[in-house]
């Protein structure tokens, strides 16, 4: 009884503690923002209809996301993404061997090190998402969370397992790195209790309207907070068929890597949108991830295709090189 207990608490925090973005705190902030929207923007229609239509939660992408939401908490009670166990590996390693200079007598700020973890996260989750964009390989693991026609909270969860596993790997090596050397710059200053403790950055991130990043709610920062901050109105336009929205805002919190790297598109006012998987004329494409199954099948098959595609492609390469002998 008290193993199927554990097993309950961990079902729980995996989907609804404090790690999660429908963690009650952060549900409570988005209910006051939302109220708050309702009321400067003089909504008519009744406020849950406005905000839980049933158009949307009822969807049929919307039941996919929830089976997908169901499925990804299960595998992450079962550790197949456990960024922290990465880090923790490797920050001792980098720490011992990284030769830097032991500034033992500095004791940085719990803030400094949160904003530092901030960054290199946010950096990473930066390329992750880029390169599930512009590999080809990758992309078919990605394109289940655009396939999403409508949008609520919940979809944030709406991630193929290769795909979170492959951003688990690549964040736990960036932050254990980045840990390692703060271990090595700053010894008895910095712990790996507090590195691990720190998440101050996401806290404010997820109550100040996060979670309207994957809803039909437009919440804008302004031209100028957008070169620095990702709104929810910036990430509902990534998700958009639009073809003048694709490959865009790929930032999770910060907009200065878009900024810096090209990819930054911000609007002048509130757009119109319309969500799923688009082709280059901006036409929706048939839902391919229309089940659970669907879901974790059609992008192994896809992300296969990609690799025979480009395996004929070597072969013939190689066979058109090939010079006829005299």
């Amino acid at each position: 009884m008290e193993h199927l207990t554990g097993i309950g608490v961990e079902l729980w925090d995996a989907g609804f503690g404090n790690k999660s973005r429908l963690w009650p705190l952060y549900l409570i902030t988005t209910l006051v923002i939302a109220v708050a929207l309702y009321r400067v923007r003089g909504e008519r229609q009744p406020f849950l209809q406005w905000l839980m239509p049933k158009a949307v939660w009822l969807h049929p992408s919307h039941i996919v996301d929830l089976k997908v939401f169901a499925l990804s908490r299960l595998l992450t009670v079962a550790g197949a993404f456990n960024v922290i166990a990465l880090s923790t590996i490797v920050a001792p390693f980098v720490a011992a061997h990284l030769p830097l200079p032991q500034l033992a007598e500095v004791q940085p700020h719990p803030i400094v090190i949160a904003l530092l973890l901030l960054v290199v996260s946010d950096f990473a989750t930066y390329w992750v998402h880029r390169l599930h964009h512009e590999v080809h390989i990758l992309w078919p693991f990605h394109s289940l969370h655009h396939s999403a026609e409508v949008m609520t909270p919940v979809t944030v969860y709406r991630k193929h397992p290769i795909y979170d596993l492959t951003k688990s790997v690549i964040h736990g090596a960036m932050i254990g790195l980045t840990q390692g050397a703060l271990l090595a710059l700053f010894p008895g200053g910095v712990t790996m209790g507090l590195l691990l403790g720190v998440n101050t950055g996401y806290l404010l991130f997820n109550m100040l309207g996060a979670n309207f990043r994957h809803t039909h709610i437009w919440l804008s920062y302004g031209r100028v907070m957008e070169h620095i901050l990702i709104s929810p109105a910036q990430h509902q336009i990534h998700h958009s068929i639009d073809p003048a929205h694709h490959n865009t805002n790929y930032g999770e919190v910060l907009a200065i890597w878009d900024w810096m790297f090209g990819t930054l598109y911000v609007p002048q006012e509130a757009e119109k949108l319309k969500f799923g998987l688009g082709d280059a004329h901006g036409n929706r494409l048939a839902q391919r991830h229309d089940s659970l199954t669907a879901a974790l099948v059609v992008p192994i098959r896809d992300s296969l295709g990609q690799i025979r595609k480009k395996l004929r492609r070597k072969r013939t390469n190689a066979k058109s090189s090939v010079t006829p002998a005299e």
